[in-house]
């Protein structure tokens, strides 16, 4: 077991748990910058795994996936997401690449990998001595990759005000689609999210729950930070 409490003393590890769309990304960056702590992306990982699945076939068999774990290589710089030394910034956020993210965090063996990138990548920088803390968001963070996290938050929306802001955000960046697509994807997703075998999106027992659907990201931010600093 990883004991964070232990293993790091000072060093805070905050986990922010959701389903999709909900706004996990923009929060856990915009904390991550006021608390000036490490920002892990865990959702864009899988993204760049489902990304450089598809690129393989989709396959799915035991040796292939573990090769797939091994092989794809993921590094952040600054703004920017590269995979295998492609900038997928943008690609890994379209909703193909969202479904097919979801289809291969099926596989316990993904999973397993994933995990272990994510607790080393954490370890690499508190070692260095650098930065106090991470924040980390993700559907397991607080209940299987940082269990004992110092504070764990479970953000949720309803599916409907989800697959608004969801069409909204693709339709800035030019994508064709509509919102019944949208919703039904979303609600397929949470189904596939709560339900798989291994590590299924669910809140912690001591996370915190906070409800976006009337709150805007500045508000979540200040609730977030209150809860932490007071």
């Amino acid at each position: 077991m990883f004991h964070v409490k232990q293993d790091y003393m000072s060093f805070k590890i905050i986990a922010i748990d959701g389903p999709t769309g909900v706004g996990k990304s923009t929060i856990a960056r915009q904390l991550a910058e006021k608390l000036n702590y490490l920002y892990v992306d865990t959702g864009a990982m899988f993204r760049c795994l489902a990304w450089s699945w598809k690129n393989t076939g989709c396959p799915e068999d035991e040796q292939s996936l573990q090769d797939l774990g091994d092989q794809t290589q993921i590094v952040f710089k600054q703004d920017r997401v590269f995979c295998n030394n492609v900038d997928v910034t943008a690609e890994i956020r379209s909703e193909s690449i969202s479904i097919s993210a979801s289809q291969v965090s099926r596989f316990p063996l993904i999973r397993q990998v994933m995990k272990q990138q994510q607790r080393k990548l954490v370890s690499e920088v508190h070692s260095s001595g650098n930065i106090e803390g991470a924040v980390l968001e993700g559907r397991d963070i607080g209940t299987v990759v940082f269990p004992a996290a110092n504070f764990k938050f479970f953000v949720d929306a309803s599916p409907e005000i989800r697959a608004k802001r969801r069409l909204l955000q693709l339709q800035e960046r030019g994508e064709k689609t509509n919102y019944e697509e949208i919703l039904a994807a979303l609600i397929k997703r949470d189904e596939q999210d709560k339900n798989r075998k291994v590590a299924p999106l669910r809140a912690a027992e001591d996370a915190i729950i906070v409800d976006t659907g009337k709150l805007n990201a500045s508000e979540v931010l200040e609730y977030l930070l209150g809860c932490i600093l007071r």
